[in-house]
């Protein structure tokens, strides 16, 4: 029983809480006859209540990591779950390929499995008796991520004895996955597949199409981001992916240079 094995954290915070309905509201069409506890976990204490789902307020002023940290002394799991407020699932999960993973994960003794392709830069080795999973080369930056995923519990704890911000705990994932020599997978299969939502505080236009073209999942009042900011967002997606690393380092400083945000590029300075 999954129950017995996983439990779901969906990591937030009041800022957000506009999301909180849809997100739950996609959730639970998509993945139905889950019957493990589900965890929002928040900042602030809230007079949101969700009948299904329990609220973690892990207090004011708390980074991401120490947020995730406080929900952990919740989870009496071994593995979690992990998803973020502004990933809506929007396909049918299938629980006997999450039960089979994680079964796999106990099994095996994998600390991690991705639910989610990109980076592909950082897909290595297929396992040769399972369907689109393959190994992750963890010398890769944000090749473990916090996009869906199945985590260890464990792993998760060793990972946030550091108070950090969301983009800082992410961009350093990959090291603290080397430092724990955890067994890290990537599925191809799509498992939960999700629409993003929201980049620096506005909504997606893709999103925004997707709600009014699916009424009462999202009834908030958030601008949309700029064309500009998306196509720039699409092109740094696609030199991540696409150029040699020699190369890529030489492009980031550039943009860097001329104004953007790297948090690759700020952890190489720290």
């Amino acid at each position: 029983m999954l129950k017995d094995n996983i439990t779901c954290l969906i990591l937030s915070c009041d800022k957000f809480n506009d999301l909180w309905k849809g997100n739950l509201k996609l959730f639970r069409q998509n993945w139905e006859n889950r019957e493990f506890q589900v965890f929002l976990v928040t900042d602030l204490q809230t007079s949101i209540t969700f009948t299904d789902v329990n609220i973690i307020s892990a207090g004011i002023n708390t980074e991401w990591s120490d947020r995730l940290k406080f929900a952990l002394q919740y989870v009496k799991t071994d593995y979690v779950f992990i998803t973020l407020d502004d990933y809506f699932l929007i396909n049918k999960v299938d629980n006997e390929r999450i039960k089979h993973l994680v079964n796999l994960m106990i099994q095996e003794k994998y600390d991690y499995i991705r639910l989610f392709k990109k980076p592909t830069k950082a897909t290595s080795k297929k396992i040769e008796t399972e369907n689109d999973l393959y190994n992750i080369n963890l010398n890769v930056n944000y090749s473990v991520n916090l996009y869906p995923g199945l985590w260890s519990k464990k792993f998760l704890e060793f990972c946030v004895n550091n108070s950090r911000s969301a983009w800082m705990f992410e961009v350093n994932l990959n090291e603290q996955a080397l430092l724990y020599n955890a067994r890290c997978l990537v599925s191809y299969k799509d498992e939960y597949k999700i629409l993003d939502v929201v980049r620096k505080g506005k909504l997606l236009h893709n999103a925004a199409i997707y709600f009014k073209n699916n009424p009462g999942i999202y009834d908030g009042s958030r601008d949309l981001q700029s064309y500009n900011y998306e196509i720039k967002l699409y092109i740094k997606t696609f030199i991540q992916e696409h150029i040699p690393k020699p190369l890529f380092k030489i492009a980031r400083s550039i943009y860097v240079k001329l104004g953007g945000q790297s948090f690759t590029y700020q952890k190489s300075k720290d």
